[in-house]
This record gives structure tokens, sequence and C-alpha cells, in this order.
């Protein structure tokens, strides 16, 4: 850790110009009420004050290497103790010694001197308590920013780790569920089940393109999320029936997480078209408001039908991404309405995002 006193030049203009305070009012003190000559004035001054600004720059080896805590708490106060004697004692005696072999002919000052030992044990005390304490004012701020800096560091690796580990839940997700219905087509539709190979293919080149970043626009999410419907009307046909209606002037470009939507569309496949006799619709809109990309995702679904029972990951997994990303858990929102069920999802701008940040 460098010395605080020689950390930039504002440092030791700071440090000296304190000192040359002290020797101010020390002046004062000497030359307009004790009124001494001149140049007694000047060499006490000179000789008492910057003995001890070199000693308070060697202080910073001894708090260095003082820091308290609960197990050395006593060894500490020994040590500034010990070296506190040492320092009054060198500074004194060197003081009063040159001081006197300097103005050693003036009596009056000759006895002021030796009379002034009481009030410069106090004053060197003081002294070395202030630059102490300074000393560990700055120990402790440095080492605060240091921890800030590795928590926050710590804080970005283990949010970069949880978002790793959500995404990586929903692709087995899906290709589990994609290779099942292939295995299956290979009997009963061959042509179909090539049809899905290629669309899987394509889909997954998607998911490992992107697996490196965290956000991508709007438009490519929904391509993707169209090559995941398409593999599924293969299965299903007219069964599933899908649209989206964006703004695209305002949508398409918008940045939003990678991989975000694709466990929405799964639920509407797997709580929707599984479970209905009937023709299900699975339709998207989208619409910026007062720096929100809303989106709008609607499926039917058969209130009579038997419900699949599910584990919840798919919400779950949007809810703490956004919770991570965008330090909010209410941006997902969910109904039914007769048999409609509704996912509303709001996605920051990043106008937005910078201005929470400001306020």
């Amino acid at each position: 850790m460098q010395h605080p006193v020689f950390i930039n030049k504002r440092s030791v203009s700071v440090y000296f110009g304190l000192w040359a305070l002290i020797m101010g009012v020390h002046f004062s003190v000497f030359y307009f009420i004790y009124l001494f000559p001149i140049e007694i004035t000047i060499g006490d001054t000179l000789v008492n004050n910057l003995f001890f600004c070199i000693i308070g720059i060697s202080m910073w080896f001894v708090v260095r290497y003082s820091v308290p805590d609960k197990k050395n708490i006593w060894n500490v106060v020994f040590n500034h103790v010990a070296f506190l004697t040492l320092t009054l004692v060198v500074w004194i005696g060197l003081s009063i010694t040159i001081l006197n072999a300097i103005f050693g002919n003036n009596k009056v000052y000759g006895e002021l001197l030796l009379n002034s030992i009481p009030n410069k044990i106090f004053t060197g005390s003081i002294y070395y308590v202030v630059i102490a304490l300074i000393y560990y004012l700055y120990i402790y701020q440095v080492n605060l920013q240091e921890k800030i800096k590795v928590e926050s560091r710590l804080r970005e690796v283990l949010k970069e780790t949880e978002l790793t580990m959500l995404k990586s839940q929903i692709n087995p997700h899906f290709l589990f569920n994609s290779l099942n219905s292939i295995s299956s087509l290979t009997i009963t539709d061959p042509a179909k089940a090539r049809e899905m190979v290629i669309k899987l293919s394509d889909f997954l080149r998607y998911s490992v393109s992107k697996g490196a970043g965290t956000f991508t626009s709007l438009e490519n999410e929904i391509s993707n999320i169209r090559r995941y419907l398409e593999i599924e009307k293969v299965r299903f046909g007219d069964k599933l029936n899908f649209s989206f209606q964006l703004e695209k002037e305002v949508c398409a470009g918008h940045q939003i997480p990678v991989m975000l939507l694709q466990p929405l569309f799964e639920n509407a496949i797997k709580h929707g078209v599984y479970e209905s006799t009937e023709r299900v619709n699975i339709e998207m809109d989208c619409e910026y408001k007062d720096g929100f990309l809303e989106l709008k995702i609607v499926n039917d679904f058969d209130p009579e039908a038997r419900a699949r029972k599910g584990t919840g990951l798919g919400l779950n997994n949007i809810r703490e991404r956004l919770r991570l990303l965008y330090k909010n858990d209410q941006l997902l929102k969910t109904r039914v309405e007769g048999t409609r069920f509704i996912v509303l999802l709001s996605i920051p701008s990043a106008d937005n995002i910078e201005k929470n940040h400001k306020t």
C-alpha cells in the first residue's frame, strides 16, 4: 500500500500545507504573545515542527503494520505506546538540545524551553494521535474500496454464472422433447422427421451462436421462435396456428435477453396444444410504452382438459433472469381470461435502465 503522503502531488501539498499552517500559528504565538525576537521565533518554529513533520511521515510504517483486530489489539496498543514514547524522547531531546545550542545565551528563552517540556509532551501526543488516526482512516478507505471492487466483481461473476445456468436449462428441455418427436416420426412419417431435423439444426445453430452473448434484438429472437413453432407444427399440423403482430419500426431492434421467450412458447405448446382437441392459436404482439417494450403472448387452452403437471421451470427461469439483469422482479405477469392464457412481459429500454441507474 502506497504511503498516503506521496500518492500524488495534491497529497504532498496538503500534508506540508497543514504543517505550514501549524508553523504559522506557532510563529504568531511566540512573536505576538510571548514577544520573542524574530530569530528565536523562527528557529523555535522550524526546529520543533520540521522534526515532527518528518516523524509524522515515518509513523506510516508503524501504523501500516499495526492494523488492529480482535486478536492483536493489545500488541497494537503496546507498539503505539512504545513508538510514541520514543518519538517524544527523540523529538523533545533533539529540539531542546539544538535550540539551546543556538539560543542558549537568552536566559528567558532557556527557562521557557525547560518549562515547556510538559506542554511538548501533550502537544506531541496530540500530533501523534491525529496523524495515526488519519493514517488508519486512509487504510480503512483503501480496504473498503478494494472490498467493494472485489464484491462487485464477485457479483458480476455470480450473475454471469447464474445466467449461464439458467440458459443451459432451456436447450436440453426443448431438445429432449424434439428428439422424442423425431424418434416417433421416423416410423410414422419419415419425411416430416427429416423436416424436423433440418429445422431443429437451424434452431440449435442460433442457440449456439448466441450462447456467448446476453442480449439480442427482438427481431432475431422472433425469427428463432418461428423456427421453434415450425418444428412443432410439423408434429401438430393444423392443430397449431401462430401469428405475430409487431410494430416493426419500434420493436424489431429492441434488445432483449437471448432465449428469453423460448420457455413461454414451450408452455403454450405444452399446456395449450398438447391438451386441446381443438385448434389452438398462439399470438404475440408488441408495443413500446413509457420506456418499456411490452410483449403480450396469448394462447388458447382447454379448461376441461386434464392439466399437465409442470415444474414451473419456464416462468421461474424468466423471472430469475429478469431479476438478475434488471434488478426488478415485477416484469413478468400472467393471467387467465376464459379459455385464454395471457403472459405480459415488460423489457426496460436501454435509456430507461440508464435513467434508473442515475436516479
